[in-house]
């Protein structure tokens, strides 16, 4: 699981028939450290985040499961769209982005 930034949409009108009807985001990893992460990943999503939200991503057979099929071709989804979060910056190993420390909605 990771924490990322919403930074996109993504359409496909030519896809496999279970992926029909899901909405899919571009999102990239949300980096603590002062260096911008410039990864994107393409997640499904059926909690309705937007643009600019941070949200919790899944990987994997958890993607799937809270989408509710096991059997979706899907690697990412959201799981969550964050509202707050604090970091304990004496616990984090990095150069930390001061500004990072705290979010809040």
């Amino acid at each position: 699981m990771f924490i990322g930034k919403v930074v996109g949409s993504l359409w496909a009108t030519r896809k496999v028939e279970n992926t029909s009807g899901i909405k899919f985001l571009i999102v990239q990893p949300y980096n603590l450290n002062k260096a911008p992460n410039t990864d994107t990943v393409v997640v499904a999503d059926n909690l309705g985040a937007g643009e600019g939200e941070l949200v919790m991503v899944a990987y994997g057979r958890a993607a799937r499961m809270a989408l509710g099929n096991d059997d979706l071709s899907i690697e990412a989804a959201v799981i969550g769209i964050i509202d707050e979060f604090t970091i304990d910056e004496n616990s984090y190993h990095g150069e930390l982005d001061q500004e990072k420390l705290k979010f809040k909605k």
